[in-house]
């Protein structure tokens, strides 16, 4: 079952995705999984975010961000993330980039991104 937590909420807080630090919303799912689809820091620069997946990365969950923007690429490849592609059919046509830590489940495969976007050319 996936359960759609946003910040501001209960859930959110218990994960230390506060609305006072954070916007944004994200997917947990069976196997200890996180899906982070939407994060805006709410004080740039000061390492909340990284120390974020830090804190999600040391508590034993697959994190996985979905489609980021460039300043979260540059935050995912200091923590050793690699993009991959995943589809969510209920939420996207085609399959969409999604970054996660080598080793943290079977999908997490460079390679499948290389491929997809050579047939996109």
């Amino acid at each position: 079952m996936v359960q759609r937590i946003e910040t501001g909420t209960a859930e959110g807080d218990a994960l230390g995705f506060s609305g006072d630090l954070f916007s944004g919303w994200l997917e947990f799912r069976p196997g200890h999984q996180l899906y982070l689809h939407y994060i805006i820091s709410r004080h740039r620069n000061e390492g909340n975010t990284q120390a974020l997946l830090r804190q999600w990365l040391g508590e034993g969950y697959d994190v996985r961000v979905v489609m980021p923007r460039p300043i979260m690429q540059h935050i995912l490849r200091k923590l050793q993330f690699v993009p991959s592609c995943e589809y969510f059919p209920d939420q996207y046509e085609d399959r969409v980039e999604v970054w996660c830590k080598p080793g943290a489940g079977q999908k997490c495969r460079n390679s499948r991104l290389r491929a997809a976007k050579a047939g996109s050319g």
